[in-house]
């Protein structure tokens, strides 16, 4: 999909145009049409059967793409073309359709002959049918929302250019590829959507044969929802089209008649299990028939892995290494959105200020020079964080709007925080209401975001007021004689930063403000005595860069690492990173086995080049100790190492260490075939047990002759991790998302057992010859 110079059409092609889309249009209505048709001498654009009362009643159409209105002169001549086909009764009627209008005269020509003559711009005869120019009048307005079309700035994708002009290249040429809109939070998705709604329906109302734009919001769907219920919940209900039905629909699309634009996919995810989740894009898929044009936008982590970005978004089923196309399945152009420039950093924040001076500026120098003066107190900030997405420069420009406020060194942290407290203050204020604290208003809602992100794994924004507990609101409210349960719910509940979607439903006005709660939640876990295995569940790379910035994050981390110490199960990577920096920080001392290895082995995995004597040395030193819990976190690590980050020279010091640790039998039989099959090896020595395990002799050699071990490292590492697994360890998505190195290694004989005896040797080729039970 590339930019594309406009082609210029020849009249007839306009004209050509002109007629498909008409008959199009009939065809939807469930007309019987045939085009260019013979009749006596007549040829005749189309010709069209409509149900009368008692019979079929046929009707010609004549299809004018004049460059000008047509006139009573122009009319005249049609009808004297046609006149003898009604006056024989082949035909009931003619209609005349124009690509632009028709002069008075030729109106009033055509109004003395009822029944007979009739005359429609193309405008006009699709309203008629259809009623998608009222529609399109409607749905522009979405861009106009909380002023988003005075401050709106448009986005660029990763690759490069702009969005839109990618867009628009895509949306009139003939690829029938789906697109992709993808961004993480606040990086202008649903606000590209509305302005492309905004610019199609403008580009309709103005062009009927242009697509007409239908913008679908994923939000509402909670659970499986079939795409006929989607497509009529927006136009049969949120906008009353007029004549809708699904069948219609369909044979439009299929005509090409539509940009379909099903906005949030990530905030659909949250609602839905991953059945229901594939399910309701096959129901999208299934609008991708003929002409059709289709976008999606979401957030990419919607999808907990590749497997699921890959099965919706490119068609494919992942198994191991292999990729396999899925049946009939679509591949997406995906757009990743890319963030601010700084001059467009800068652009978005001076014409949203100018919409949100303080009112007591009311020259217009005097308004530039505060704007500018704002501006530069945000480039002063920008170091600071993660200033480059619409919705924090949109927080930011609120707060900036305040002339009371000093923008020091604020943070992302900061603008939330301040977001918070100004949004709950104002709520508070308000003299319908019984006062609720701000802080408190606050503490509810930060309660609710974590027992909601937790209760449902950070898939689901949305909640029931009825099912949050008792205890979450507090018993001094709930027992105020002052509130009716359901009035304090919504004094709680409305406005802050929350909204109601249909019913009884509750969401976070925007995924940000849920993990900027949850992360507060998380800096006081010490106080609030949230378990570490729980943090560990519920962190993600969002709420920890909010944590980064709180001031209590050096307590959380001190308050993380004294809880591993009696924690047992898997760490996050993302929290083994941070944990790492602050114990090193620290010079801290480890007082549980576990962790003192755990640390000492993801110092090296983080490590750009690997530092391959000190790993072979902490190898060594580790699989000699007389602890034998030491012995197998050491050989777990090592493993964990090796799947993730493959060196040969680590493997070699790594097996020449195990091989030392092998007590090898007295040689006593010459038939090893059948008594070294039996050959007893101890599980209590770790190492004697995976290399006897895991090691063979491979069936061809080195080429000079020599013998070639061969070491299944990504079985012994699964032996290890499910029967001798360390009490804390790293989450198994680091060493998924391996290297793909070969997971059996091959390395010559000598290299393995050059330090051991003769004797150990002959037996050691005996065993690894035949492998043991």
């Amino acid at each position: 999909m590339t930019g594309k110079q406009k082609v210029t059409r020849s009249t007839t092609q306009i004209g050509d145009e002109l007629r498909d889309h008409v008959i199009d249009l009939l065809e939807a209505e469930g007309h019987t049409v045939s085009r260019e048709i013979r009749i006596g001498t007549k040829k005749i654009d189309i010709l069209v059967e409509m149900e009368d009362e008692f019979r079929p009643k046929k009707i010609a159409i004549e299809c004018k793409n004049l460059s000008k209105n047509l006139s009573q002169e122009d009319l005249n001549h049609i009808w004297a073309d046609y006149m003898s086909l009604w006056e024989q009764g082949k035909i009931a009627e003619l209609y005349v359709i124009t690509r632009l209008d028709s002069s008075p005269e030729a109106k009033s020509y055509a109004g003395d002959k009822p029944g007979r003559l009739d005359i429609f711009s193309i405008k006009e005869f699709e309203e008629k049918l259809l009623g998608f120019r009222k529609y399109c009048r409607e749905v522009r307005d979405l861009f106009n929302e909380g002023g988003l079309d005075q401050y709106y700035v448009k986005s660029a994708i990763e690759a490069g250019g702009e969005l839109h002009e990618r867009i628009m290249a895509w949306a009139s040429d003939a690829s029938k590829t789906p697109v992709a809109i993808l961004g993480g939070y606040g990086m202008g998705k649903t606000s590209y959507c509305k302005f492309l709604t905004r610019e199609l329906a403008d580009r309709y109302i103005d062009d009927p044969l242009s697509r007409v734009p239908i913008y679908v919001r994923l939000s509402d769907i909670a659970t499986q929802s079939d795409v006929d219920g989607l497509i009529a919940k927006t136009l049969a209900g949120r906008y009353q089209t007029k004549n809708y039905s699904f069948a219609k629909f369909k044979k439009l699309n299929r005509a090409g008649r539509f940009v379909i634009i099903f906005d949030g996919f990530d905030e659909m995810k949250h609602a839905l299990s991953w059945a229901d989740f594939k399910y309701n894009f096959a129901q999208i898929h299934s609008l991708l028939e003929g002409r059709a044009k289709i976008i999606v936008a979401g957030r990419p982590n919607a999808f907990l892995s590749d497997s699921e970005h890959a099965w919706i978004l490119r068609g494919q089923r992942l198994a191991g290494e292999q990729v396999i196309r899925i049946p009939g399945a679509p591949e997406y152009t995906e757009l990743p959105l890319a963030l601010f420039s700084d001059d467009e950093v800068t652009l978005f924040l001076q014409k949203y200020l100018r919409q949100h001076h303080p009112t007591d500026i009311v020259d217009q120098a005097e308004a530039d020079r505060w704007v500018a003066d704002r501006v530069k107190d945000f480039d002063k900030l920008r170091s600071n964080g993660d200033l480059y997405r619409p919705v924090h420069l949109k927080i930011y420009a609120d707060i900036a709007a305040d002339p009371d406020v000093k923008l020091e060194s604020f943070t992302t942290y900061n603008l939330y925080s301040i977001a918070a407290t100004r949004i709950s203050e104002r709520e508070g204020e308000k003299v319908v209401r019984k006062q609720i604290d701000s802080e408190k208003r606050q503490r509810i809602i930060e309660h609710i975001a974590w027992w909601l992100w937790d209760s449902f794994d950070g898939r689901r924004l949305y909640f029931i007021a009825d099912t949050v507990p008792d205890y979450i609101i507090g018993r001094d409210l709930l027992d105020d004689a002052l509130y009716e349960r359901e009035s304090l719910y919504r004094e709680i509940f409305t406005g802050s930063f929350l909204e109601r979607k249909f019913g009884q439903n509750y969401h976070f006005s925007h995924r940000s403000f849920l993990e900027f709660f949850v992360a507060r939640r998380l800096e006081r876990a010490e106080k609030l005595d949230i378990p570490v295995a729980s943090i560990f569940k519920n962190i993600n790379p969002e709420i920890l860069a909010f944590l980064r910035q709180s001031p209590g994050y050096g307590e959380f981390l001190k308050y993380v690492d004294h809880g591993m110490q009696r924690f047992s199960g898997e760490i996050p990577q993302l929290m083994m990173e941070e944990i790492y920096n602050f114990r090193q920080e620290r010079g801290l001392a480890d007082v549980q086995l576990p962790i003192q290895i755990l640390i000492q082995y993801y110092g090296f995995l983080r490590q750009d080049t690997l530092d391959i004597p000190a790993i072979v040395k902490a190898i060594e030193a580790d699989l000699s100790s007389k602890n034998q819990e030491h012995r197998e976190a050491a050989l777990y690590f090592a493993l964990f190492l090796l799947r993730v980050r493959y060196d040969r020279a680590v493997m070699v010091g790594l097996l020449q260490t195990l091989a030392k640790s092998v007590k090898w039998p007295n040689r006593t039989y010459t038939s090893a075939g059948e008594r070294m099959s039996k050959y007893s090896f101890s599980r209590q020595n770790i190492g004697e047990y995976v290399f006897v395990k895991f090691s063979r002799i491979a069936a061809e050699m080195a080429r000079d002759g020599q013998l070639l071990v061969s070491f299944d490292y990504a079985k012994a590492f699964d032996e290890v991790r499910d029967k001798r697994s360390p009490k804390i360890v790293i989450s198994e998505d680091a060493y998924l998302k391996s290297s793909g190195a070969t997971p059996s290694a091959r390395i010559e004989w000598a290299e393995i057992f050059d330090e051991i005896g003769t004797r150990d040797q002959n037996v050691a080729r005996d065993v690894l010859a035949v492998g043991v039970i």
